[in-house]
């Protein structure tokens, strides 16, 4: 499972108010108790189709300039 998508570094994933569906996706559209990759590959069978990167912030330092 080591190759499975990790939601915290997937621009869909989200953390909810609610205690007890603490973790969403929004591009598969449902709360959960555990992280949705998880679940997807629960009810699925197969890892998270919908994972998308997250942005990298500016200056994140991956650019050097002025160094």
């Amino acid at each position: 499972m080591s190759d499975a998508p990790q939601c915290y570094n997937c621009r869909f994933f989200r953390v909810t108010w609610e205690p007890s569906m603490p973790y969403a996706c929004e591009a598969l559209g449902f709360k959960s108790r555990a992280l949705p990759s998880i679940e997807v590959l629960r009810s699925d069978g197969r890892p998270c189709q919908a994972f998308a990167p997250k942005p990298s912030p500016p200056g994140d330092g991956s650019a050097r300039s002025g160094v």
